[in-house]
């Protein structure tokens, strides 16, 4: 298993511990792809999980360029839309996984841009 397919399913599964209810994996669509969307207290919340081994290439969510948050954007209104989802609120957060060994250490930021 990948180190990235590694930190999403680590990524969901805590998310499904903190009460999420996780609908979609890895969405894809022409504009880009989000890694995990889940749905807690009637907020549709889209997920880019991050992971990595060692901090030689900076902190894991510091490589969510600008570019990538454009494009995660994007992608959020094309799945409202194609699903026909009103009035609910929505956000994009940020999942980064750290692997020290064996252990993963893992950091949530909500509405993260």
């Amino acid at each position: 298993m990948s180190l990235g397919v590694q930190g999403e399913e680590v990524a969901a599964n805590y998310l499904k511990n903190k009460g999420y209810q996780v609908l979609e994996r890895n969405f894809r669509c022409r504009m880009g792809e989000v890694d995990i969307i889940a749905c807690i207290d009637r907020t549709l919340v889209f997920v880019e999980v991050k992971t990595r081994r060692s901090l030689s290439y900076g902190l894991p969510c510091e490589s969510v360029t600008k570019t990538k948050q454009l494009h995660l954007r994007r992608v959020a209104a094309f799945y409202v839309m194609k699903n026909n989802i009103g009035n609910i609120s929505r956000r994009i957060d940020v999942v980064e996984i750290l692997y020290r060994g064996e252990k993963a250490y893992i950091r949530h930021t909500e509405n993260a841009f």
